[in-house]
């Protein structure tokens, strides 16, 4: 519920009254620093303790040590740390692989070169317990050329704000320096003269990333406040769908292929029902 809160917050407006958005995520955000600053120091307590202390992510972070031998992080680094993977594996990761799905179960010819793709990444397992390396998520090109054509079509997050660093001009408008403006991504990705064709699904305008012109390709936004959880993403996305597309067959419950924004995150307008079954694996 807490963290619900704070996302619902995220893009309101900034009025901390007790009764505001706003200030519910405030709070929300306070008690989740104290819940994850509670398992920081209990973890520390335990790894103190334990010869292998577990390597899962606030003990890999309690682990890391500087040049000096000491510890690199402070506890409330270690706070912003996990909440920003928190909130990256949220809302954003899950609306890519919704939509993913949604268009897999749609077209056939695209379904088809994912699955292929993913078996020959599957064939060359020596068992399947077997885990997926570094080198596996770097041969799922095809399938990370359909996530990235996905985000532009339909990003999950519609925009974010900046401050200009000096007068610009744009649009025949002088934007003086220090204003707070909003960028959207759909404004580039749907431009014709960027993307031919945009409203056409083609994971092939990805087979050559250089070729895009500097920031107009933004769902991650861009320059050095770029999204820090673009990777992460791009992780998730693929070890999801790689397991998904080579263990279960899936088809949609509905025809309506529509989409609206809550209150900007891109979300199926009737949600998105499934029939799954599970593929019988010899």
């Amino acid at each position: 519920m807490w963290f619900e809160q704070l996302v619902d917050g995220f893009w309101s407006i900034p009025v901390n009254l007790p009764f505001t958005r706003f200030n519910r995520a405030i709070r929300a955000t306070s008690k989740i620093q104290n819940m994850i600053m509670d398992i920081i120091h209990e973890k520390r307590s335990r790894n103190n303790e334990e010869a292998s202390p577990p390597k899962d992510l606030i003990g890999s972070l309690l682990s890391m040590l500087g040049d000096d031998n000491a510890t690199l992080l402070s506890d409330q680094e270690i706070v912003d740390n996990v909440r920003s993977v928190m909130f990256a594996g949220y809302d954003t990761i899950a609306t890519l692989t919704t939509f993913m799905i949604r268009h897999l179960a749609s077209d056939p010819v695209v379904y088809a070169e994912i699955l292929k793709e993913q078996e020959e990444i599957d064939k060359q397992k020596s068992s399947s317990e077997e885990l997926l390396t570094w080198d596996d998520l770097a041969k799922m090109k095809y399938t990370w050329r359909v996530a990235l054509e996905i985000l532009r079509i339909i990003p999950p997050a519609f925009g974010g704000f900046r401050r200009t660093q000096k007068d610009t001009e744009f649009g025949g408008y002088v934007i003086p320096e220090g204003w707070q403006v909003f960028w959207v991504a759909n404004m580039t990705h749907m431009n014709d003269s960027m993307f031919p064709e945009p409203s056409k699904f083609d994971p092939s305008r990805f087979e050559n990333q250089a070729s895009i012109p500097p920031y107009c390709y933004i769902p991650f936004g861009g320059g050095q406040r770029i999204c820090p959880g673009s990777e992460f993403t791009r992780i998730q996305t693929l070890i999801t769908m790689h397991y998904l597309v080579t263990q279960y067959t899936w088809k949609l419950c509905g025809k309506d292929n529509k989409f609206s924004r809550d209150p900007l995150l891109p979300v199926p307008t009737q949600g998105l029902p499934i029939q799954i079954e599970q593929k019988n694996r010899l």
